[in-house]
């Protein structure tokens, strides 16, 4: 198949990271693909940096860009669609239902589409199929009536093993990581409290690094001053490869308020290294709390705050950090992801009368 990703994205983040992953196995099983973004922050991050593709529309409005996507398309024959991002889905269907190609949405956070025709036509009308990683997903998108149910299919995120090496462990600290755009939404300002609240001697130990860049950047750093955390809290901004500093550290956290499943969190448990995080988006259909990881199941300052201080003293830390490995390897390999989209992309592949090739209920 030939197909084209888009997204909207101006940060290199999760859902991105997945369009990495994806695109490298497709790529493997010998179909063509070209990825459509905003700019050039990308690039480093796909196996074929030049498939990129800067020109697409800006906005669901962007008729000039519209115009230019069209044009795109019909010069590398795309058979297939691939939008990663909610304000792009209702533009890319237009244009797949313009050139009677397929469209297969990919969404990764738990939504409930609101907006009138706008997602009536975007969620409803224009789609072949309807990826999401987690059965949670599928369930709160099922709900809205111009979603048909049989069209969403749920394909668990796969793990690429990455080098772990290059970061050295620092046994007088215990490091804690955290990665993802930096925004209010990943709940950074509450791990950042948390340290302020624990007792003295455990405070004086953490050593805190936020992976990633977004909006919330300065007002973070100003928290960690106010809080008298500076040295404390180190921003790396955006890593190419986040493992390595993932694997020398002693616990991750993530306290989202809201996610898919975490690629992060997923290559965190693959290292290892016990992790930390909310049980937001379908993250409960894997941690096991006590067994193969820690949850939060609150994102107060205090709350958060005595979790760490009962995690910092676990004698079995270790312990649950390799069973969260082979959590991880038993249930999101790479093979199993590709056999499963590779099996959607073609079966939501449109015929020759124009109508998909057969729902994969």
């Amino acid at each position: 198949m030939r197909l084209l990703f888009v997204s909207s994205a101006e940060h290199f983040g999760g859902t991105e990271r997945w369009a990495s992953m994806a695109i490298a196995e497709l790529e493997r099983r010998g179909h063509q693909i070209w990825m459509a973004c905003p700019d050039t922050t990308h690039a480093g991050s796909f196996t074929r940096a030049q498939h990129l593709w800067h020109d697409g529309p800006k906005s669901m409005w962007d008729k000039s860009g519209l115009d230019r996507m069209t044009a795109f398309c019909r010069q590398h024959q795309i058979d297939c669609i691939v939008p990663l991002s909610q304000n792009m889905y209702f533009t890319c269907g237009r244009l797949a239902r313009q050139l009677g190609i397929t469209l297969v949405l990919r969404l990764g956070i738990v939504r409930l589409p609101w907006r009138p025709v706008v997602d009536w036509y975007g969620y409803g009308i224009y789609p072949d199929a309807i990826i999401v990683n987690t059965q949670r997903i599928r369930q709160v998108l099922s709900r809205a009536p111009f979603v048909k149910p049989e069209r969403i299919h749920v394909i668990y995120n796969g793990i690429v093993e990455r080098p772990a090496s290059g970061v050295t462990r620092q046994p007088d600290r215990f490091t804690i990581t955290s990665v993802g755009t930096l925004s209010w939404r990943k709940g950074m300002e509450h791990l950042i409290k948390a340290v302020a609240l624990l007792p003295d001697d455990l405070r004086d130990k953490v050593h805190v690094k936020l992976i990633g860049q977004g909006p919330a950047r300065e007002k973070l750093a100003d928290l960690a001053t106010k809080l008298k955390l500076a040295d404390q809290i180190e921003f790396t901004g955006h890593v190419e490869n986040p493992t390595a500093h993932i694997a020398a550290s002693d616990l991750f956290v993530l306290l989202s308020a809201q996610e898919g499943i975490s690629n992060a969190l997923l290559e965190a448990m693959n290292c290892a290294i016990p992790a930390y995080a909310t049980l937001v988006g379908g993250h409960g259909e894997f941690i096991e709390h006590g067994s193969n990881a820690y949850a939060a199941h609150s994102r107060t300052p205090s709350r958060v705050a005595s979790d760490l201080a009962g995690i910092m003293s676990d004698p079995n830390i270790a312990a649950i950090g390799t069973a969260g490995r082979e959590t991880v390897r038993d249930r999101f390999s790479m093979t199993a992801m590709g056999d499963r989209l590779e099996d959607v992309l073609k079966q939501a592949k449109k015929g020759p009368t124009g109508k998909p090739a057969g729902p994969d209920h």
